[in-house]
C-alpha cells in the first residue's frame, strides 16, 4: 500500500513585491528571508509579505513580512523580533535593512 502526500504549496511572492525586489536589487534577499522567517518563527499560522508607503515620507516603500505565530509560542516578544532582526542582517546589507519590515502579530490558537 503507498501513501499519496500532497506537495507543499510553493511560495509565490506577490508581483508588486518580487517586482520592487528587481527594480531595487533586492530580490537575491528575498527568498533567504523567507526561509530565515520560517526558521525563526516554526510555528507561524500565517504569512503575509506586501508592500507599503511610509505615510510620511513620500516614496519610501518597505518590504512587511507579517508573521502570525501563536501567542504561547512568543514568550518574549522583543527577543523574537530581535531574532529576526539578526537573520535580516546577517542576509541583507546594513544600508539595505531600513527596506524590510517585520509586523509580528501574536494570535490565540
Amino acid at each position: 500500500m503507498s501513501i499519496l502526500s500532497t506537495p507543499a504549496p510553493v511560495w509565490q511572492w506577490p508581483a508588486d513585491v518580487h517586482d520592487f525586489g528587481v527594480r531595487n536589487q533586492i530580490e537575491s534577499f528575498l527568498d533567504p528571508l523567507l526561509a530565515a522567517t520560517h526558521q525563526v518563527f516554526s510555528t507561524l499560522r500565517n504569512l503575509r509579505v506586501f508592500l507599503q508607503l511610509d505615510p510620511e515620507i513620500p516614496n519610501d516603500w518597505h518590504i512587511v513580512f507579517e508573521v502570525q505565530v501563536p501567542c504561547s509560542d512568543i514568550p518574549d516578544y522583543v527577543q523574537a523580533q530581535h531574532a529576526w532582526t539578526n537573520e535580516l542582517f546577517r542576509i541583507c546589507p546594513s544600508p539595505l535593512v531600513c527596506i524590510f519590515c517585520l509586523a509580528l502579530v501574536p494570535v490565540d490558537v
